[in-house]
């Protein structure tokens, strides 16, 4: 469906009675969605889109270490994790609210589309998985079916089959210090298999959040020991920045 004259979307989180959720395009849903969310801030981390402080350093120990020791290059977010979004977040991830899939799923292929120069060179889109009997829903990998639906044309290079599955559920990290977090985020990326070929590859890395980047950090070295070339990150938001060592962190990545 194109953007018709006098025929407006209702808006970021109305999304469900919007007349264009049923037959719109991820233009419409992206520049929709944009008017409502909350940005990225400009005064940004380049490594991992956490916003910066009057000091304009990134508090984050991960950003201090080279691409090779951290396994991804940067993590680009397309909006912040608050407000509605953080609401439209916990209901799919939590609820199984199926039909914001489909919004994200637009938002991504949307972010792609006015960001061309961050696909560059990407040659694989891989998402963070899930555990195969996770319940009420698996949102990372609804989240990129739906995006590759979206992307009707076949700009992005989309996975036919996953890359990456994890048989087995491990330990959430949520409202753990950093090291619990780290240990989680390994045993997470240990029990991942990965299913195609990566090697010599520039992937770029999809996951729902990032809070600290552990899990990033795990998963993109898993990667980058099986001969991926390069990881980018992209995330649907990023948490407010609480401190490495602060629990109480919304998720687990």
């Amino acid at each position: 469906m194109r953007h018709v004259e006098g025929l407006e979307p209702l808006g970021f989180p109305h999304c469900a009675r919007c007349p264009y959720y049923l037959g719109g395009s991820a233009s419409i849903c992206a520049t929709c969605a944009a008017r409502s969310l909350e940005p990225v801030p400009d005064a940004h981390c380049p490594v991992c889109s956490q916003a910066l402080g009057t000091a304009r350093r990134c508090s984050n120990a991960l950003c201090e270490l080279t691409p090779d020791e951290r396994g991804f290059r940067r993590v680009d977010a397309i909006a912040m994790f608050s407000g509605d979004l953080e609401k439209a977040v916990r209901r799919l991830k939590y609820d199984g609210a199926w039909g914001w899939a489909t919004i994200f799923g637009r938002l991504v292929v949307g972010w792609m589309e006015r960001n061309p120069d961050r696909m560059t060179g990407v040659d694989l889109i891989v998402g963070n998985p899930t555990w195969t009997g996770r319940t009420p829903i698996r949102h990372i990998e609804e989240i990129l079916k739906a995006a590759a639906v979206e992307d009707a044309p076949g700009r992005w290079p989309f996975p036919t089959s996953p890359v990456l599955v994890k048989p087995v559920d491990t330990d959430r990290s949520a409202g753990k210090n950093r090291e619990a977090k780290r240990l989680a985020a390994a045993a997470h990326a240990k029990a991942i298999r990965i299913e195609r070929r990566v090697e010599d590859r520039t992937i770029l890395l999809f996951d729902d959040l990032f809070t600290t980047g552990q899990q990033m950090q795990a998963v993109a070295r898993l990667l980058r020991e099986a001969g991926a070339a390069e990881v980018k990150g992209l995330v649907l938001a990023r948490a407010p920045w609480r401190g490495a060592d602060r629990q109480g962190a919304p998720f687990d990545s």
